[in-house]
């Protein structure tokens, strides 16, 4: 589909179950917010790539950036898109969440010209979130769109970010069903959000949009962490919420993915459940393994969590642990409330993978 002279949408779904699919442009479109996209030319570029830096989590431009403070403007453009869907259906608005994780992926799709929820690296959203720092529960759309008008003379492009954006949004909320069970749909209308991270990268003719849907309920005393072979957790939990349930899922050791291999990707899953955390031995968690923590203390809605993965490493060996929070809301309906996922190396140590 490159190269031709009809724009077109390709959404894909941020849970299990979803194709690729491509959707013409050029009847579709709701109201436009006024005033947002002004100065803001086909010709630029937001090709901002960040890169994992060692274990402290530090982030990298290795890119080109040519925005002209015009990314601010379509964040909050398409955060209005996002909070117009959820009002229709009652519900609250999410915030525009400070993570990088969004604007990391969009960026890394535009530079190197892939699409997927996979990224070069071989890691899938959750595991960006937590080498970025992030410490909620993430969910991710992506969206792109590509337009040029081509001649003998060659291409030329005609992207208009704020249009694509309105476009590429009313997609995953209507044009869902067949493609997707309208899980774009269901992610932007999910009711525990309370957050997003929004990425938007473009050139002349190709713009990537990313909705890093988050779940963010846990005031974390200390940050998620692993030390000596425990997983820490030590936090407060807002008013109304507390813990159903840890789970831990885990992915084979990440491996560098190439342009191909990352646009015949689909839906991403949070790996496979092996083990859950239980309080006491006289506990058990039906169908994984069993963890028993060192420490399990709630008070009211502050806890300690601390329980090691020894175990797990050594029948499953290197690769990415992704810790699960389960909340419960007062309805008594459960939702993923922090994801936290460790890499571990041949040698049983955590370790941060290194850049492309």
């Amino acid at each position: 589909m490159r190269g031709s002279s009809l724009p077109y949408i390709i959404v894909i779904l941020a849970l299990v179950g979803a194709i690729i699919y491509l959707i013409g442009t050029s009847s579709i479109g709701g109201p436009i917010i006024s005033n947002l996209s002004q100065g803001i030319t086909t010709a630029q570029i937001a090709t901002t790539i960040f890169a994992y830096g060692n274990a402290t989590n530090s982030v990298t431009t290795i890119g080109q950036a040519n925005i002209s403070g015009n990314s601010t403007q379509l964040e909050y453009y398409a955060l209005s898109l996002i909070n117009q869907d959820r009002q229709k259906y009652g519900l609250q608005n999410v915030t525009l969440s400070s993570e990088p994780s969004a604007q990391q992926h969009s960026s890394s799709m535009l530079y190197y010209d892939y699409f997927s929820h996979w990224d070069t690296y071989g890691m899938k959203p959750y595991m960006r979130y937590t080498l970025l720092g992030g410490t909620g529960g993430v969910s991710e759309n992506i969206a792109y769109q590509s337009s040029s008008k081509c001649n003998l003379l060659g291409c030329i492009g005609t992207i208009d970010p704020q249009s694509a954006l309105n476009a590429m949004e009313y997609s995953m909320m209507y044009n869902d069903s067949a493609c997707c069970n309208n899980g774009h749909r269901d992610n932007i209308l999910n009711p525990y959000h309370n957050q997003v991270s929004i990425g938007i990268a473009y050139n002349a003719s190709k713009i990537y949009f990313s909705e890093d849907f988050i779940n963010d309920y846990i005031n974390w005393s200390n940050s998620p962490g692993f030390a000596s072979g425990l997983v820490y957790l030590h936090g407060t939990l807002l008013d109304g919420y507390k813990i159903a349930q840890i789970e831990v899922s885990y992915d084979p050791q990440v491996q560098n993915m190439s342009v191909a291999q990352l646009d015949n990707t689909s839906e991403y899953g949070y790996g496979n459940a092996v083990a859950g955390v239980v309080s006491n031995p006289y506990s058990y968690f039906p169908g994984l393994d069993t963890i028993v923590a060192n420490q399990y203390i709630i008070d009211k809605n502050n806890f300690i969590v601390s329980f090691e993965i020894s175990n797990l490493t050594r029948t499953y060996g290197a690769g990415e642990y992704t810790v699960e929070v389960w909340l419960e809301a007062q309805n008594q309906s459960t939702f993923l409330g922090n994801t936290y996922t460790l890499f571990i190396n041949q040698s049983d140590q955590a370790y941060v993978p290194e850049n492309v």
